[in-house]
């Protein structure tokens, strides 16, 4: 796969976001926001087509799997306390941190893990629930490598 970095405008990864998001938690009574740190340079170099995918691959999972209440996109600095076990991340004098977060059903802490495996899904009830091949989390983490970022998960149930 090819990575194409080029300059992008952080307003511009909120635009798409919106547009691409807003109407479809709207539609489930989901409140969505998208909150960006102050600070924030005006643009991240990176491949857009691959960035897009991956935030489309999240949030879609995160609106999904959220009945009620809330999904928020958060972009900001990485918090300072963080450990990268990635080189570029642990060299780089700054990190930006897209957060997705919502009041969705959760995922078991014995399944963290096995959600970003091809084909798998928390347990077998997701997938006749919610549908989905259990790709999207598998493909989103191997594109997070290729840009030189890494993908991690809390969850409660």
């Amino acid at each position: 796969m090819d990575v194409r970095p080029t300059a992008i405008e952080f307003a511009g990864i909120q635009d798409y976001v919106e547009q691409s998001f807003r109407l479809q938690a709207e539609q489930k009574g989901l409140d969505f926001t998208v909150e960006m740190a102050p600070g924030l340079p005006d643009t991240l170099v990176t491949d857009e087509q691959r960035l897009r995918q991956v935030l489309k691959n999240l949030l879609s999972n995160a609106i999904k799997f959220t009945d009620s209440g809330r999904v928020t996109l958060s972009i900001g600095p990485a918090p300072a306390h963080t450990l990268f076990t990635v080189p570029t991340l642990a060299q780089a004098e700054r990190v930006v941190a897209f957060g997705v977060s919502d009041t969705g059903i959760g995922v078991p802490p014995d399944k963290l893990m096995s959600i970003f495996e091809a084909f798998q899904q928390a347990d077998g009830t997701t997938s006749r629930k919610y549908g989905g091949t259990g790709l999207g989390l598998s493909i989103s983490r191997e594109i997070a490598r290729l840009l030189g970022g890494s993908i991690a998960v809390t969850s409660e149930i």
